[in-house]
């Protein structure tokens, strides 16, 4: 019986034994399709520090990464077409009164100058502003303007003008100048293509305008006297006397009223003021409409009560002066350039051209 009750014993012992070993063996292997899954996949249990540090960061960042050189690639395909298409971009000068005409889907965009819209059957757009633009109205450098559907428009150039052609855009006019000494890259190359064009300036030759040079007391005669013809008749029939070649010139400034003093030596070089004292008559005051808002005393050189006061701050609140720098001096006694004298006449001629100032 004790015997039987020992092996009894025995065998219980060994089968527990046997369960504990299958057990720890179960804990350490796991199921058997568990044997196939690597750390990290979705059928693992476990996920580690060293697992969200090493691999989480790539699995969330690498859609966004994707994308991101996506973008770039996109940015940067474009970027080469418009770099493209600008190398392709169609300049045209457009000379004083020249024409801009424009069907449905062709425009323009102003580099540079002064155009007006003279014409339009339809709709002109500014691209630029979003907005429609009127008759009549003055377009802005810079800005990119589109003849709509169903539309036709004609713009004119008031200054010698420079524009970007996009579609079919038909242009007529004249000739720009062929002076080598003013290209467009100049700032005053607007104002000499309208005094040539109008006949109040000439150039040195058909090569040189010099436009650094001054202006002479006989030079500023003439020009005011031709702008008086030009403003009174519509043209210029007033030419050299084969004399003395500014005696024409002077004896029709003197008989309108335009000179009204005689001066010792007609080649020296005009002063700023004198200049404007000389100008100011050749146009009646009607057509010095203020544009400005300039009290008195308020141009730093000039004091109210300063000689040719009256004339000069005439020019400034009509837009046709604005100084020689921000503050608005003027250097009455310095003498004027024939560049600076090309950009006043035409100013005084058109308003378009006329600047805006605050001092």
């Amino acid at each position: 019986m004790d015997s039987r009750r020992g092996r009894h014993l025995e065998e219980n012992v060994s089968i527990k034994r046997i369960l504990l070993v299958i057990l720890a063996l179960a804990l350490l292997c796991g199921p058997a399709s568990a044997a196939a899954v690597s750390a990290g996949d979705s059928g693992d249990p476990l996920i580690s520090k060293s697992y969200i540090d090493g691999i989480y960061p790539d699995l969330v960042l690498a859609a966004p990464f994707k994308n991101l050189s996506d973008a770039m690639t996109a940015l940067a395909y474009k970027l080469s077409q418009t770099s493209s298409s600008q190398s392709g971009v169609a300049y045209r000068l457009v000379m004083p009164d020249g024409t801009i005409s424009l069907t449905a889907g062709s425009g323009f965009t102003l580099v540079f100058g002064s155009v007006r819209l003279t014409a339009n059957s339809g709709t002109v757009l500014d691209l630029t502003s979003g907005t429609p633009v009127s008759r009549g109205s003055s377009l802005v450098s810079g800005h990119r303007y589109l003849a709509a559907e169903n539309t036709t428009a004609a713009a004119t150039a008031v200054t010698g003008s420079k524009i970007a052609v996009c579609g079919s855009v038909f242009l007529k006019t004249a000739a720009a100048p062929t002076f080598t000494d003013v290209t467009e890259n100049h700032w005053h190359y607007p104002y000499v293509c309208y005094a040539v064009q109008k006949g109040l300036v000439n150039g040195r030759n058909a090569q040189s305008y010099d436009p650094d040079a001054n202006l002479s007391i006989a030079e500023a005669v003439k020009l005011a006297a031709c702008m008086h013809q030009l403003y009174g008749s519509g043209r210029v029939t007033l030419v050299n006397d084969p004399a003395l070649w500014y005696k024409s010139y002077l004896d029709y400034a003197l008989a309108n009223g335009i000179v009204t003093k005689t001066y010792a030596n007609y080649d020296a070089a005009i002063t700023r003021s004198e200049f404007v004292a000389v100008f100011y008559p050749a146009l009646p005051k009607s057509a010095y409409v203020q544009k400005n808002a300039v009290g008195g005393n308020a141009i730093p050189d000039v004091k109210a009560s300063a000689e040719n006061a009256e004339q000069i701050y005439a020019f400034y609140r009509a837009g046709i002066l604005i100084g020689s720098d921000g503050y608005g001096t003027f250097y009455p006694g310095n003498p004027i350039r024939r560049s600076e004298v090309a950009a006043i006449v035409t100013r005084m001629f058109e308003e378009d051209a006329r600047q805006s100032i605050t001092l």
